[in-house]
């Protein structure tokens, strides 16, 4: 087929696909037809020899996967410890048991905060606010 684009002439010749049909059937504005899909053409995929996490394996021309060796069970690795001396589990318990003395600390703020504002609204006698505020006590107090 001759095709132009922006005045250059050259031939096009589309792939040809080689279409499966899947027998089932449907309807578009009173039109029938049929669903079909192309038929899987095969990739040649390389082949050698490969390591992948330490385990050797042989890729074939087909694409199939053949272990090289028997795979050598690696010793038990003993708890990781950092430089210190101190686990990684102890190094997650601490820091968990920090975050729960952030977050006590975080409510005593904002209890000790709630508290003076309303100080300042009963001093003011801010009737409206002195409410609001006791509601939010109680709400920040669960």
């Amino acid at each position: 087929m001759k095709l132009r684009y922006r005045g250059a002439e050259y031939d096009y010749e589309p792939t040809p696909v080689d279409m499966a049909e899947t027998g089932i059937t449907g309807q578009y504005r009173g039109r029938t037809f049929n669903f079909a899909y192309p038929r899987h053409i095969p990739v040649p995929q390389p082949t050698g020899d490969y390591k992948y996490r330490g385990v050797t394996y042989h890729r074939t021309a087909n694409g199939t996967i053949e272990p090289v060796s028997a795979p050598v069970a690696a010793p038990a690795t003993p708890a990781v410890q950092t430089p210190t001396g101190v686990t990684y589990r102890s190094v997650a318990a601490s820091r968990h048991a920090l975050m729960q003395e952030v977050a006590g600390k975080h409510r005593e703020n904002i209890h000790r905060r709630l508290q003076h504002r309303l100080e300042v609204a009963r001093a003011k006698g801010d009737q409206l606010l002195i409410n609001e505020l006791e509601r939010e006590m109680q709400y920040t107090a669960r």
